[in-house]
């Protein structure tokens, strides 16, 4: 009826209780929702309209802006990636770290078993 899935009508429902307590009724398990309830829903909804080219609309503007719109994410997530590598090196790090602590200390232990072992 809204065109979204159920997922959302629940998140919705969820995000929008106190408005919808006094439209919402459960019987036997099944929830209703009365037609204000509806209403409350569907103004929550953003409806994304596609974008329509017109007679006015200069297409190699359209594509033209849309490219720069991919060049600009295209720029943000390789820069995500960059940040992405350098935090997977810095816990490659942190985990050579540890092994070589855990090392350490295994030798400690052993070392200190066998001298509780002689006392």
């Amino acid at each position: 009826m809204l065109g979204v899935s159920k997922v959302t009508i629940y998140k919705k429902i969820n995000k929008n209780k106190k408005q919808l307590k006094p439209h919402i009724h459960t019987r036997s398990n099944i929830t209703y929702i009365d037609d204000e309830g509806v209403e409350i829903i569907k103004d929550s909804i953003e409806i994304v309209t596609p974008y329509i080219l017109n007679e006015d609309t200069d297409l190699a503007e359209f594509k033209r802006n849309s490219m720069e719109d991919l060049n600009q994410m295209i720029g943000i997530l390789s820069h995500q990636i960059e940040v992405k590598k350098k935090q997977i090196d810095k816990r490659d790090e942190i985990i050579e770290s540890y092994k070589s602590i855990l090392k350490s200390n295994r030798g400690k232990i052993q070392y200190l078993e066998s001298r509780l072992n002689e006392l």
